[in-house]
């Protein structure tokens, strides 16, 4: 367990009834209010911004020109390139396709518009080569892109991948070319380098440390980047932590934050220089996906000054048209006020790059003899899913090995593959379609002729099932195995997994009667595999089924919440019976099946269940993530290498508590992270000066914050001890570590009402 110890030591002179202080800061936060229990706050949404973000969407969609790009700053200039990408951005990190906001007239989507300018807002007017290239355009382009889960290597005619990388000077560690036109420049600085690592990290691809480095060393004094500028600090902030290369809690960061600590403005916003506004919605998107990327999750009270960012924004939409930007208000400070209410980081939002993440967690979970586990033990039927899931992906399962072992999943495999065929049929047709997408046959695997144990240990052919009859899954994963393999699938097979539909709904359930959406989606991939039309009856009664299933959500639940299990399985099961799940039909409030999915992955990369990283989910959301059905298509595999999965979410980063006085004292106490909810905060409090702590007030959680009501009224000095824990890690600063320690003084004076902190 990780303990947090911050000692706030308070003197209470003339105690003044409504008086709120910050400790460690220099402007007085909002009143403090009793948090709900902690079963009230865990079952709250984070942020309900929806409605804000929903009404943000429509604005821009006014502004969709029949080309499919955006009059960002709503001048009548036609379509605007940056303003665009900013646009693609908002609505990706919004939960929503690209094809979602489509011209009504034309059908042409945002990113139709930025392939067709592709090489002219990237390069030096006539030319198309690497060497005449704006990184910062390119690598801004890209993070689109990726966003959008469009190819980078093929976009607009180029590779903007390679391109990027070619304007990489190892020796100084810049991105830079010779490019020169208008504004834009190609040479070497913080705008051009922040943009580039940004869109290489989104794009999933490594960024050398030198990049990086170039980025620290030209850091200010104040913190900052681009001459102290809220907006490019944020971009290298992002780009940074989104590289891999740099911690939330290295030095940089933490300095950094001091930067936007000092910035921030009352409204709870940033601005930049030339602006006089309350807050500047683009500075104060940006800077909050800064603060999300190094931890702050939300980032409400761990940065209310009073007000924090979110009401920041939200006191710049326009209660009529939607739009959020004050003085400046358009689209383009529109979309940049979404990448900040929607807290999902810019370099998290395709799902290619996903779906590496939840890989290289799942590589840091392997066993030493090759499986992964299921209930605490190694087990087949679980290294077979993480087999399917690293070649759904392109990675050749032989090469998936933990640190320090010489052993395979396929080695597991292959060593089980005799005990493990004759458990049960469906053990015997995962097992066959998972050395199949491996590139193995299925006739002869560790010994054993899979084929032949399905065929004739498990198939009746007078009765057309395999194994036991009743069960869905045995029949549906025997006959993927088969069609894996190469083999014919008999038709009274197919025809006995008809039978087990049922016939009020179209559904499939599985042997305890619990995943009608997992077991549907299944037999729906094992009825295509056998070479049924989508047309027929029981392909479309089986959509049809998972249609009258979906959630609110977008997804599929189990037990009653969403799942990722059972939404995996019924994508897949819809992708192979040819459904776009991207079209209206299958979206819920513009959220498609894929974004629902997302929504169950912690950004570090495991899927979730209950709230918690779980294997299962993740070995079998990945194959869906990517859109890809059983059996899987030949395709070239390549070795498998993990990339940098970030900080873990589930940490308690801890912020400076604050209190205020009345007949009790309220502390405050922001936290940011600690997804999985299992953080706490123990509070303690002493007269100043003796020696044995008084412990009993129960610090609440909430929405961002812990609270506890202290009975404390004399008017002598306090010190309070907040313990804070979690088995995750505690971080404060520049450390994630056991105890961290803190003394803050504060002394009160009647007239003029001020406070000072005693060092």
């Amino acid at each position: 367990m990780r303990l947090s110890s911050l000692v706030v030591s308070m003197t209470l002179g003339a105690v003044t009834a409504g008086l709120v202080l910050a400790l460690g800061s220099s402007v007085a936060p909002a009143q403090a209010q009793l948090a709900p229990t902690p079963a009230q706050a865990l079952a709250a949404p984070a942020v309900e911004n929806s409605e804000a973000i929903s009404e943000a969407l429509a604005y821009i969609r006014t502004q969709q020109q029949p080309d499919g790009g955006i009059d960002a700053f709503g001048m009548g200039l036609g379509s605007n390139e940056g303003g665009t990408v900013l646009a693609t951005l908002g609505l990706a990190a919004s939960g929503r396709p690209v094809s979602w906001m489509a011209h009504p007239a034309t059908g042409k989507t945002m990113v139709d518009y930025l392939a067709a300018h592709a090489i002219s807002y990237t390069h030096q007017t006539t030319y198309t080569t690497s060497d005449y290239l704006f990184p910062q355009q390119a690598g801004y382009l890209l993070v689109a892109v990726a966003a959008a889960n469009e190819d980078p290597t093929s976009f607009g005619g180029m590779d903007l991948i390679a391109q990027l990388n070619d304007t990489y000077h190892p020796a100084t560690g810049a991105y830079s070319t010779t490019a020169s036109e208008g504004f834009f420049t190609g040479k070497a600085e913080e705008d051009n380098q922040a943009m580039a690592i940004l869109g290489l990290s989104a794009a999933g691809q490594p960024v050398p440390l030198a990049a990086t480095d170039y980025l620290i060393n030209s850091q200010s004094a104040a913190g900052a980047w681009g001459f102290d500028d809220p907006d490019t600090t944020a971009m290298v902030v992002l780009a940074l932590i989104g590289s891999g290369n740099v911690q939330p809690t290295d030095a940089v960061i933490q300095k950094a934050l001091g930067y936007f600590r000092d910035t921030q403005l009352p409204s709870g916003g940033w601005r930049p220089s030339w602006d006089t506004d309350l807050a500047n919605a683009d500075s104060t998107g940006w800077v909050m996906q800064a603060l999300v990327a190094a931890g702050y999750t939300p980032a409400t009270e761990s940065w209310a000054v009073p007000l924090n960012p979110h009401q920041a924004l939200l006191n710049l939409q326009d209660p009529v048209t939607g739009k959020i930007g004050g003085t400046y208000s358009n689209a383009y400070s529109t979309a940049g006020a979404l990448i900040g209410l929607t807290e999902q980081p810019l370099f998290f939002l395709d799902r290619t790059h996903r779906a590496l993440r939840a890989l290289t967690w799942l590589g840091e979970i392997q066993n030493a003899d090759g499986s992964w586990s299921f209930f605490g033990s190694p087990d087949p039927g679980a290294t077979c899913d993480a087999v399917l899931a690293y070649a759904s992906a392109g990675f050749d399962p032989y090469t998936v090995k933990a640190s320090g072992s010489g052993l395979s999943a396929m080695d597991y495999l292959s060593a089980s593959a005799s005990s493990f065929v004759t458990k049960t049929a469906d053990s015997a047709g995962k097992l066959a379609l998972a050395v199949e997408s491996a590139g193995g046959g299925a006739h002869d695997f560790g010994g054993v002729d899979i084929v032949q144990v399905l065929t004739s240990t498990w198939y009746s052919s007078t009765q057309g099932t395999f194994g036991d009859g009743g069960n869905s899954w045995h029949q549906s994963f025997a006959m993927l195995g088969l069609a894996a393999a190469g083999e014919s699938i008999p038709p009274s097979a197919t025809q006995a997994l008809r039978d087990l539909q049922n016939v009020d709904d179209g559904s499939w359930t599985d042997a305890w009667g619990f995943d009608k959406p997992g077991s549907t989606g299944l037999a729906l991939q094992a009825l295509t595999a056998a070479g049924v039309p989508d047309t027929d009856v029981s392909v479309v009664s089986g959509t049809l089924s998972l249609k009258s299933q979906q959630n609110a959500e977008g997804s599929w639940d189990a037990f009653g919440s969403p799942s990722a299990n059972s939404t995996a399985y019924a994508m897949q099961g819809l992708l192979a019976a040819g459904e776009d799940l991207v079209v209206d039909e299958w979206l819920k409030d513009g959220y498609s099946p894929y974004d629902a999915l997302a929504t169950l992955q912690k950004i570090d990369g495991p899927f979730v269940l209950a709230g918690s990283d779980n294997d299962f989910a993740t070995l079998q959301a990945v194959p869906a993530l990517l859109g890809v059905p059983y059996p899987l298509s030949d395709t070239e595999l390549v070795p498998f290498v993990g990339v940098d999965r970030g900080p873990d979410p589930d940490r308690l980063v801890i912020v400076r508590p604050r209190a205020s006085f009345g007949n009790s004292v309220d502390v405050v106490i922001p936290f940011g992270s600690d997804q999985d909810g299992d953080g706490s905060v123990e509070l303690n409090w002493r007269v100043s000066g003796e020696t044995t702590w008084v412990t009993g007030a129960t610090a609440y959680r909430a929405d961002g914050y812990y609270t506890a009501t202290v009975p404390v009224t004399r008017c002598v000095g306090y010190e309070f001890r907040a313990i804070s824990s979690d088995t995750d890690g505690v971080q404060y600063g520049t450390e994630i570590t056991d105890t961290v320690v803190f003394n803050t003084k504060l002394e009160f004076f009647f007239l003029p009402l001020v406070y000072r902190r005693v060092k």
